[in-house]
């Protein structure tokens, strides 16, 4: 009888063992695909900026010295590629000891001469498993960069630093995030393209909630000023 019970005993311990490796690899195989599609996503971000910025070099050194010295007349096939280039953003977000990737993007309505006061919304794919989604409602303020920058009816380009915050939900958990943006935008009163690349930290209103930290970068489309009159003085 002690003979058939130990068998048994160990067989049991033995697939118990089996299933904690089962469950040890499955999770060390999801993080190196999260690892992969980070290092894809990085790869392909390079890439375009890569292609599309000699352009834009190339763009600014064509209309230097011109009559309008203080602008950046792109045209708007310029405009429109630029956009296209930049329509996914790679998102990149640490929780709970682990690393995830995704897609965001972000939309947002300035008010003010360059529409540096803006109120953004935000949607992200994110594939933490399986695919969930997160929203975003931000206010921030713009910081320009460049000296005795005068409104124009003509795009212009400026360096910025961008300073904010907001509320964060993925429709189970919310929070709230303060966050920094640095990058170089064409703008005037009625529309903002914002190359960028953006950190911020997301704080959770229950303690048995894990806190985020995401990176994202790629282009902010944005219109300013809807439905108001900005006076212009002076056209470039």
């Amino acid at each position: 009888m002690l003979m058939d019970v130990l068998p048994a005993k160990m067989n049991m311990k033995f697939g118990s063992n089996n299933n904690s490796k089962k469950m040890v690899s499955l999770k060390n195989d999801h993080k190196v695909v999260t690892i992969m599609t980070v290092l894809i996503l990085l790869l392909l971000t390079a890439n375009i900026y890569s292609q599309s910025s000699p352009y834009y070099l190339r763009s600014l050194k064509e209309n230097k010295g011109s009559s309008s010295s203080s602008s950046s007349p792109f045209t708007k096939v310029s405009i429109g590629f630029g956009s296209i280039l930049y329509l996914i953003n790679p998102i990149i977000l640490y929780e709970d000891n682990d690393i995830y990737a995704g897609l965001t993007k972000e939309l947002s309505v300035g008010f003010g001469k360059f529409g540096e006061h803006r109120v953004a919304f935000e949607y992200s794919f994110v594939f933490a498993g399986s695919v969930s989604s997160h929203v975003r409602f931000s206010y921030k303020y713009d910081f320009l960069m460049k000296d005795k920058l005068e409104p124009s009816n003509n795009l212009q380009t400026t360096s910025v630093l961008s300073v904010g915050g907001g509320f964060f939900t993925d429709f189970t958990k919310q929070g709230l995030f303060p966050e920094i943006t640095y990058g170089y935008s064409l703008r005037n009163h009625k529309l903002l393209i914002y190359p960028h690349v953006k950190i911020r930290h997301t704080f959770m209103f229950k303690k048995t909630d894990s806190d985020i930290t995401d990176l994202s970068f790629g282009i902010i489309l944005g219109i300013a000023n809807p439905f108001i009159n900005v006076k212009i003085k002076r056209d470039y």
